[in-house]
């Protein structure tokens, strides 16, 4: 179904908002009605007040003032909340006719690409319970091992957990002058090197980098990804240590022996986890993994 073709109910919720009725227009009437005739009640309850203060009245002349900062103030604010009301049911009666902003129609591709992503784990899940393999995938780019078969082509955000070297330039300098101006300037000194061996320690710590969107391709062998300049790298499931599907959060974790940990994540990365569970604990792990169990009985 388009996003043209969504009700508006269901286009409400996916945005996160109320769906459009024709009442909702009282929302900003209301207000912009109640304008004028605050404006009339505050200023004729001033002016009798002000026919029967006695003069010299302090507290007639308070009253008066209030009532008449009340004219102004109350109208104004009415009119703020009628226009902020009225852009709001505007949108809503825009989208309940099918026209979106971009910004509004990327988040419901967005939103059905989720969808979507979640329910082929779902579906891929029940068929490897029920002992069937997905459909095979002709892939043209990577050749395939012995007895290699693949079954997933798509995109994903790609991470490696990783620490490395950092060096920094301690600075120093040679001061003569008033000793104001010399202790002024080792303090100034001492502040940058702190500061830059601040950046560099935290530049050296371990954590995801490497963030790039990549190929991504699922076998019964292994995870493939072309990364930056075309080239494939293999992760290979005998050569996992651990794997964290945390298909809630779309993403799919694996460690190595010999390699940093891997990070995907994307829409169709719930699905990778799946074959990649599968593939590294055996068909029980299917239905009794921690990180597989919200897929359970969902549509």
């Amino acid at each position: 179904m388009s996003a043209d073709q969504l009700g508006s109910g269901m286009v409400a919720e996916q945005l996160g908002g109320r769906p459009y009725r024709k009442r909702s227009h009282l929302r900003w009437i209301v207000p912009l009605v109640s304008a004028p005739v605050a404006f009339v009640g505050f200023g004729w309850s001033q002016y009798l007040v002000w026919l029967s203060a006695a003069e010299g009245d302090l507290q007639s002349l308070l009253l008066q003032l209030a009532l008449l900062a009340a004219a102004f103030l109350v109208p104004v604010a009415a009119v703020i909340v009628a226009i902020v009301q009225a852009v709001i049911v505007h949108g809503r009666a825009r989208r309940a006719k099918g026209r979106f902003t971009a910004t509004e129609r990327a988040t419901i591709e967005a939103r059905e690409a989720s969808d979507r992503g979640r329910g082929a784990a779902v579906d891929l899940r029940a068929l490897l319970l029920a002992r069937q393999l997905p459909a095979e995938i002709r892939v043209w780019d990577v050749v395939p091992g012995p007895g290699e078969f693949f079954f997933l082509d798509t995109r994903a955000d790609y991470f490696r957990y990783y620490g490395r070297d950092v060096s920094y330039t301690r600075t120093s300098g040679f001061y003569v002058g008033r000793p104001a101006f010399v202790a002024a300037g080792l303090f100034a000194n001492a502040v940058s090197n702190t500061v830059n061996a601040s950046v560099a320690h935290a530049q050296a710590q371990a954590q995801w980098r490497d963030r790039q969107q990549v190929r991504l391709l699922v076998s019964n062998q292994r995870l493939v990804c072309q990364v930056s300049g075309g080239r494939w790298l293999s992760f290979h499931y005998s050569a996992m240590t651990a794997v964290h599907p945390e298909v809630d959060s779309w993403t799919l974790v694996t460690q190595f022996d010999s390699a940093e940990p891997l990070m995907l994540r994307g829409v169709d990365v719930p699905a990778a986890a799946v074959l990649t569970v599968r593939m590294t604990h055996g068909e029980d792990a299917l239905g009794r993994h921690p990180g597989l169990m919200s897929l359970e009985g969902k549509d």
